[in-house]
């Protein structure tokens, strides 16, 4: 690697990771207003200017969270193993962050050699690779703290990530076959003039079916089982504490950024909008205005839906999601071919299947909401 190459990426990565592990701070404080209002409760309102009794409505809250964290006692069970116990939160938090450098984000102080750095023809295929490491890690951190919740916890994720992943990429396909290219520039350029695909109905159908696999991805409520505090106390990372504690609530909200990110970049149009004619630049706005759009749902969700229970959790995915996804992937075939051939009649179909797919998406849930949907009963020899 050239000295030049290696400015290049620093120049485009650094000044990345700083504006994110700030977006972070500032949604931690929002997020805790969010439920705060939604709970009808205050929230975070005293910290402030330090030295002052000014409190600007809790905005310092996120900065002596990060410095209680830093300065906590790090507890390691003794029949720990202590290097994956170590590794564990490290592995969770480089995945979330070096997937933020690949996504199309054209900021002002990038020069040309720093665009191209990260122009990757196989970028979607390397977003869904290198966060499958997260799996690994939060498997490692419930068998390394050698405790059963833990344990619990982490196997609960791998199999809620795994499963959740196949309905993910498969509404990823069907972007990726409409485009015909997994470059994430090329995708968001596609979209560019308000022909985003979320407008569309097989996009839209994928769009449904890819935030909420994107929801159980990261361990958002509803999908939180493998931090039920109820049933497993804190799940995976139950005996973390400190700074190592903090590393995975930070690796939670840059994986939130992340597949975020993605989301915007499918179906959302990239940094496309208004005023970009006038001002190149406000594309990093609107794409970031975007990721803050879709992360507010995720917050309002965690403050208005339960939690599942897991039977119900893996049967959604695979008696609900995977089928429609898969179905999903039919329907932007004929709409494809339908615009091909600029055949009305094939895309009022289309409309049709995609109204259905939505559809079932709805029945599922509703069904999980109303209980329907009851766990085994086993009997047991007295």
């Amino acid at each position: 690697m050239s000295l030049e190459l290696l400015i290049d990426i620093l120049i485009a990565t650094v000044p990345l990771m700083l504006i994110f592990a700030t977006l972070f701070a500032f949604t931690t404080w929002l997020e805790r207003k969010a439920l705060a209002r939604i709970q009808n409760r205050i929230g975070p309102n005293k910290v402030g200017i330090p030295c002052t009794r000014i409190g600007l409505f809790g905005l310092g809250q996120p900065a002596a969270d990060g410095i209680k964290m830093i300065f906590k006692e790090n507890i390691v069970p003794s029949g720990a193993d202590r290097l994956f116990h170590l590794l564990a939160p490290i592995l969770a938090l480089i995945p979330s962050m070096l997937v933020l450098c690949f996504l199309p984000l054209d900021f002002p102080w990038l020069n040309e050699n720093s665009v191209k750095a990260f122009l990757l023809d196989g970028a979607v295929i390397f977003f869904f690779a290198i966060t499958g490491l997260n799996t690994l890690a939060v498997f490692m951190a419930g068998w390394a703290s050698r405790n059963k919740y833990s344990l619990l916890g982490g196997m609960r994720a791998v199999a809620q990530m795994v499963s959740y992943e196949i309905p993910l990429v498969l509404s990823a396909v069907i972007v990726v076959m409409m485009v015909g290219s997994l470059n994430a520039g090329e995708i968001a350029g596609v979209q560019k003039g308000g022909n985003w695909f979320v407008f569309s109905p097989w996009g839209f159908a994928a769009f449904v079916i890819f935030f909420i696999a994107a929801l159980a991805e990261t361990n958002r409520s509803p999908f939180d089982l493998p931090e039920a505090e109820s049933e497993i106390i804190a799940g995976y990372f139950t005996e973390y504490s400190g700074f190592k504690f903090a590393l995975f609530f930070l690796a939670e909200y840059i994986a939130m950024f992340a597949i975020s990110g993605l989301t915007v970049t499918l179906f959302l149009g990239g940094g496309d909008g208004p005023g970009l004619a006038v001002l190149p630049w406000l594309s990093v706005i609107w794409f970031l205005a975007k990721i803050f759009a879709l992360i507010a749902v995720m917050i309002w969700l965690r403050g208005t839906l339960p939690r599942l229970r897991v039977d119900q959790l893996m049967g959604f995915a695979w008696k609900f999601m995977l089928p429609l996804s898969i179905l999903n992937i039919f329907v932007a075939g004929f709409a494809w071919h339908a615009e091909q051939l600029d055949n009305k009649f094939i895309m009022v179909i289309t409309w049709l299947i995609s109204l259905a797919v939505l559809y079932g998406a709805a029945s599922g849930l509703n069904q999980l909401n109303r209980g329907k949907v009851r766990p085994r009963e086993y009997k047991y020899a007295e």
